[in-house]
């Protein structure tokens, strides 16, 4: 929160065609406590603050990597004498220019500079523009200072220095036998603006690997603070209603329709003689269901509706159609003393292939217009997840999670332990590990039933818990939907080796065992057997980015060099190791960690590439899709997480 503040009363942003020019005003809250800081009426924010000889204006910046940095404007007034100013980042001259005698000693005379001929590259880090002056003015009012830095990538929090970026890095992969084959990761990203979206998907593939190892480790980056709460900023698809209507006026002579973005209505005459309003209201509207990563159209809903003015009896008949035949329910009768009524409709009965209909059959005896004040259906209201310890001793902890409604119900996933308990319709289960430097104990791995795996190295000494943030489908998983899954169907977990075994409905199976240290957690996948399906990768990563700053990854690295911004448009990259790490400190669950996909194994036939996908005909597709990456890579698309 603090620094928001600072950024508000500090820097504006504008987007320019080779890069982002940012605004420093003078009056930063280090550089008020150093220098007078005067209201002036013509300055940008109503205040300037002055430097006068021998007390030179340092403003600091940092940069996310070496940019071209160029000062593209500089605002002043001053006193009654010209003068000549110096313009420096760092230790090197990037600007000189004289103030004009000031007429009537006018301070609130602004002038600008304009852009400074010379562009600086510049390292990444920390640097710092200094703007002086030696001569006999009695001082110089600085209003603000543009540079325009030659990254698109950059952002308020980064150049302010709230947000620190490392430096590109050698990675200390292990080393791998030579006959190890390569494998290939397709961008299957896209933006958004939601920070609880996963919209990193980058789909690994190689039907020859015989083992692999993903590894979790906290971010090169350093820092002390732990920001592990949750952002829904810019994520309107979460809300709970999937449509609203507002402030309809209701009469006998309605026709046509009123419509919003998520649905339609449309109005009927109806055919009771007896009363002063006969009319049918029928809400059109599409909902999202698995095939868009969404539960919509499979979650029960409510529809409720709100009257206002109402003077007289009103009596509703609401019937719907959606994945069957039309279903009835109870009339609703409503009066001046009761201007609300509300129906509950049974989960799996909406379609999302199809359009969905409800009809209102409205007869009332009040008094016309009679007034809607809201029309509405949102999704019913879901239990809490149920957590179920069922097994802990001094070296693990096992719970499993129960979701009332998960996305991918009915199919339902088994939990077998090999104390000779198992548990069914478990919807994801979840590892803790005893943490060293306390009495503790922490979570280290997560297994969903949609073959999602999360996982977590131990928290530092001196903090109780860090978050998940990028994922891994551990599983063959459909690249082309929106939201890509393998079903688990079984695990079995030896609770002394943490050796999973892992059966999938495509028929497909793993082993995972699991490992911990001081420094990592480390999944092994080996005893690989491939479902029905082979052009599917073998793991899917899966995170999420809205900007700099603002993601749980920025950056991969193939084979530990190669590094690549994770919303490049790179098509396909080959590799054997594949590192998603954050280059920058993110705002957003900044202690989340890094992650490796090491494969470790491959059949001799993987070095032939031709080979790793039997079908041609199903290749081609694959090619064509990824040649199509750039049309369809930024494409929106939304869903949750059930």
């Amino acid at each position: 929160m603090r620094v928001c503040q600072i950024l508000i009363i500090v820097l504006y942003l504008f987007v320019v065609t080779n890069g982002a020019l940012f605004r420093l005003e003078s009056d930063f809250t280090r550089n008020k406590d150093n220098h007078e800081v005067w209201d002036l009426p013509s300055a940008s924010d109503g205040k300037a603050l002055i430097i006068r000889k021998g007390e030179p204006l340092s403003l600091n910046f940092c940069l996310r990597t070496a940019s071209v940095v160029q000062v593209s404007d500089l605002r002043f007034s001053n006193g009654n004498k010209t003068d000549i100013v110096l313009v420096k980042i760092d230790d090197e001259a990037v600007g000189i220019f004289a103030t004009p005698a000031a007429i009537n000693h006018d301070w609130n005379a602004f002038m600008s500079t304009g852009r400074f001929p010379r562009r600086s590259f510049i390292d990444i880090g920390w640097h710092i523009i200094h703007v002086h002056f030696n001569g006999t003015a009695d001082g110089i009012a600085i209003d603000y200072v543009e540079i325009d830095v030659d990254d698109n990538f950059m952002t308020s929090e980064i150049l302010m220095c709230q947000l620190t970026c490392v430096p590109d890095v050698t990675f200390n992969l292990r080393p791998k036998d030579s006959s190890v084959g390569l494998s290939y990761a397709v961008q299957e990203s896209y933006k958004t603006t939601c920070p609880e979206v996963d919209n990193v998907n980058v789909p690994i593939f190689n039907h020859f690997v015989k083992r692999y190892e993903i590894t979790a480790a906290l971010p090169q980056y350093r820092s002390f603070s732990n920001w592990r709460t949750e952002n829904t900023s810019g994520c309107t698809h979460l809300s709970q209603f999937l449509w609203t209507f507002r402030d309809i006026e209701l009469t006998n002579e309605m026709s046509g329709s009123i419509k919003s973005d998520k649905a339609n209505v449309y109005f009927a005459k109806g055919i009771d003689k007896t009363s002063k309003l006969s009319i049918i209201l029928i809400p059109q509207f599409e909902l999202e269901g698995k095939s868009k990563g969404m539960i919509d159209s499979d979650i029960g809903s409510i529809l409720r509706i709100k009257f206002s003015g109402m003077t007289g009896q009103t009596i509703i008949q609401m019937r719907y159609k959606g994945k069957g035949e039309i279903v009835s329910t109870e009339n609703k009768i409503l009066s001046p003393s009761l201007l609300e009524a509300s129906w509950s409709i049974d989960d799996f009965s909406w379609t999302e292939t199809d359009l969905n209909f409800l009809f209102l059959y409205v007869n009332s005896n009040s008094s016309l217009p009679l007034s809607i004040d809201t029309l509405s259906l949102e999704r019913r209201p879901m239990l809490p997840e149920q957590v179920v310890t069922l097994y802990k001793s001094d070296n693990i902890i096992v719970e499993a999670i129960f979701v009332e409604f998960w996305w991918l119900a009915p199919d339902t996933m088994r939990l077998a332990l090999s104390n000779g308990h198992s548990y069914n319709n478990v919807s994801y289960f979840r590892i803790y590990r005893p943490i060293p430097w306390n009495s503790g104990y922490a979570q280290v791995f997560v297994m969903y039933q949609d073959g999602n795996a999360r996982l977590l190295p131990v928290p530092p000494e001196g903090v109780d818990w860090i978050p998940f943030g990028s994922s891994v489908i551990i599983g063959q998983a459909n690249p082309t939907v929106v939201r890509p899954y393998a079903i688990i169907v079984d695990i079995q977990l030896d609770l002394q080796s943490l050796i999973m075994d892992v059966k999938y409905k495509d028929g497909g199976s793993a082993k995972l065992k699991l490992e911990t240290s001081l420094t990592e957690t480390r999944v092994i996948v080996y005893d690989i057997i491939f479902g029905e399906n082979n052009l599917y990768p073998f793991a899917t990563f899966r995170s999420m980015y809205v900007s700099e700053g603002n993601s749980d990854v920025d950056h991969v690295s193939v084979n530990g060099v190669q590094p690549r911004h994770i919303m490049d448009n790179f098509g396909s990259i080959m590799g054997n190791s594949f590192v998603f790490y954050r280059k920058c400190m993110s705002k957003h669950l900044n202690l989340s960690p890094d992650i490796y996909i090491d494969i470790r194994e491959t059949e001799a036939a993987a070095h032939d590439l031709r080979r790793q996908i039997p079908d041609p005909d199903l290749f081609q597709i694959l090619v064509e899709r990824i040649q199509n990456n750039r049309q369809r890579l930024w494409t929106p698309r939304f869903r949750n997480w059930g």
